[in-house]
């Protein structure tokens, strides 16, 4: 008695197998259905929602659109309910299983069908999709196990045909429920191979329900079958015959559903293994028969072209295409603005496609493209459909002439002097017109007083001789050089103040003078004190002379044209200046000497 109810307790689990297979989707996922309508695919199973890394159909990588539990799908399920009349289902229980049926019926949803076959010596449908509940109450008086032989495959055949026929917009999932023995009279293996080819070929799960009184080998095979299919096996006895299909279609709406696309409606006619790789390193397969396909009724299109380099451009497709890698395929005519309705041929010398997007192609041209309005054809683009849909549009693009943009001239160190004093001429104008007052002051008070002295005419008063030397010195030097050495070495002279004059030797008339004690600087400048403003060759600052030990030095100030001295072709950085030599200053020349001397 224990070891009976110990079995009893098992096969009632058993019996509610469904929903729990469900629930532990998790630790064990499995794929129920796979749907191909190309380029759509849709999959239905446990735990393959959540744990998705990769999916594949063949060697296509597919892109996953959406995953949600077919409770959210909005989809309707057909159920194929097949029924062992022979006489080896058990009469203990057989009405129990038909109360099974009618309650299963009753716990579908509104959108969901229940079809009805039973299979004995005869396959009979005894309940359309659509039918009635009283249909089913009445059909089910009828039906009772009394033939002698099991068409178990020929019905799941059967079934499996009339279920391939529901248009795949009215349904896409289609279940068969095989409640048996597992025993066929047939006994042959090429049978159960041949319907398990058709389920595979048509993409339906069948769920086995088989008696435990029976051959342990038939509920082996049975329950292989199931397996294959996509479907489960559930071995159940009298205890669970009531409640066999109670939970089945609540079980049915956990199932998790993954809509994926692939790139293009080519359906292969053959069977290919459909693949999902999960971050977890797990791979369920299943192999699926590639057969239907949506029609593709648009046209591929060239989306935009870019020029890329002087003789090179890139090509975007709207989608896949077939033949875009030749370049026979192109034809490029341009005109510019000057041809009128004249066109020109651009050659087409090499097409490559991107590795990065198989959409995009790089035409490469014969020679560099010249400006102008350019348009591209394709000829014998196809994209990847079942259609074959040729490229429906041409691509416009221009290339402009380049522009040369003319950069402003730096402006030179004078011109930014000008405009900085343009910009302060109010000060200049304020401080002009005081001077001016002052010098007008001065003049009329000179005037007044009668007294105008001119600097050239400037004599130093005679003193009467005196007893006493006097150390005043007046000296004019001419080009010795012992003269000017003696000028600077014998300080005790009583020499204080002495006089340059610079003679311009391009305008002999020109002459500048300067009191030098100790450096005097000479530029285009006005803060130079020796300033020639109209030479454009020299710099602001050029050069200076120094007095150094009793001894007069030319320095270049790193102007921008060099210092000279004495005609010698190579610039100084500095050097012994002398009177009688000669400074060159960009093109100015200037001849120095030593004019007089007061102390």
């Amino acid at each position: 008695m224990k070891l009976r109810s110990l079995v009893t307790g098992v096969l009632f689990l058993a019996g509610v197998c469904c929903y729990g297979m469900v629930s532990a989707a998790d630790e064990n996922p499995s794929l129920e259905q796979v749907y191909v309508n190309m380029p759509e695919v849709t999959a239905y199973g446990w735990g393959i929602g959540e744990d998705v890394a990769e999916v594949y159909l063949g060697k296509e990588k597919l892109e996953l659109k959406e995953s949600i539990p077919f409770s959210e799908s909005g989809q309707p399920v057909y159920y194929y309910v097949l029924l062992d009349v022979s006489n080896s289902m058990p009469e203990a229980y057989f009405d129990d299983i038909k109360q099974s049926i009618q309650s299963f019926e009753g716990s579908i949803r509104p959108e969901d069908r229940m079809a009805l076959y039973t299979f004995g010596e005869q396959v009979e449908l005894k309940l359309p999709e659509d039918h009635s509940a009283e249909d089913t109450l009445a059909v089910m008086e009828t039906i009772d196990n009394v033939d002698n032989k099991t068409l178990l495959f020929e019905a799941i055949s059967m079934a499996a045909d009339r279920a391939e026929q529901v248009p795949s917009d009215v349904c896409k999932r289609k279940v068969l429920i095989v409640i048996s023995d597992g025993e066929d009279f047939t006994i042959g293996k090429t049978v159960a191979q041949e319907a398990q080819e058709n389920l595979k070929r048509k993409g339906i799960p069948a769920y086995a329900y088989g008696i435990t009184d029976t051959a342990r080998e038939n509920i082996n095979n049975f329950g292989e079958f199931a397996r294959t299919s996509g479907g489960q096996l559930v071995v159940f006895g009298k205890e669970e015959a009531a409640t066999l299909l109670d939970g089945f279609a609540q079980g049915m709406g956990e199932v998790q559903v993954l809509k994926l696309q692939a790139s293009s409606n080519v359906a292969s006619n053959s069977m290919e293994t459909f693949t999902i790789k999960t971050s977890s390193n797990q791979t369920i397969t299943r192999d699926v028969l590639v057969a239907r396909h949506m029609e593709d009724v648009t046209n591929p299109t060239i989306l935009k072209v870019e020029k890329i380099t002087d003789n090179q451009v890139k090509l975007e497709f709207s989608e896949p295409v077939k033949g875009a890698d030749a370049a026979a395929a192109y034809m490029v005519t341009w005109q510019d603005e000057n041809s009128g309705n004249e066109k020109n041929v651009a050659a087409v010398a090499g097409v490559s496609v991107s590795t990065d997007n198989a959409n995009e192609v790089f035409l490469t041209f014969t020679n560099d493209l010249k400006p102008g309005d350019y348009t591209i054809s394709c000829t014998n683009i196809y994209d990847l459909s079942m259609e074959s849909n040729p490229v429906s549009n041409t691509a416009e693009f221009g290339i402009k002439a380049p522009v040369t943009e003319e950069v402003p001239a730096e402006p030179t160190k004078w011109e930014k002097l000008v405009s900085s004093l343009k910009e302060r001429l109010w000060i200049f104008l304020v401080i002009g017109a005081a001077l001016a007052a002052a010098i007008a002051v001065v003049v009329l008070k000179k005037r007044k007083d009668s007294q105008v002295e001119s600097f050239e005419t400037l004599e130093t008063p005679q003193e009467e001789p005196s007893t006493v030397s006097s150390s005043t010195v007046s000296l004019i030097l001419d080009d010795d050089d012992d003269c000017t050495r003696r000028l600077f070495d014998y300080p005790e002279m009583g020499l204080k103040t002495y006089q340059l004059e610079l003679f311009d030797l391009d305008s002999p008339d020109l002459v500048y003078q300067v009191n030098m004690t100790d450096t005097i600087t000479i530029g285009r400048s006005r803060e130079c004190m020796v300033c020639i403003s109209n030479n454009r060759t020299m710099s602001g600052r050029h050069c200076e002379i120094v007095l150094r030990d009793g001894r007069m030095y030319l320095r270049d100030l790193d102007s921008k044209n060099g210092t000279f001295l004495n005609e010698n072709p190579n610039r100084i950085t500095e050097a012994e200046l002398k009177s009688g030599s000669i400074i060159g200053m960009g093109s100015a020349r200037l001849r120095v000497q030593v004019r007089q001397i007061n102390g």
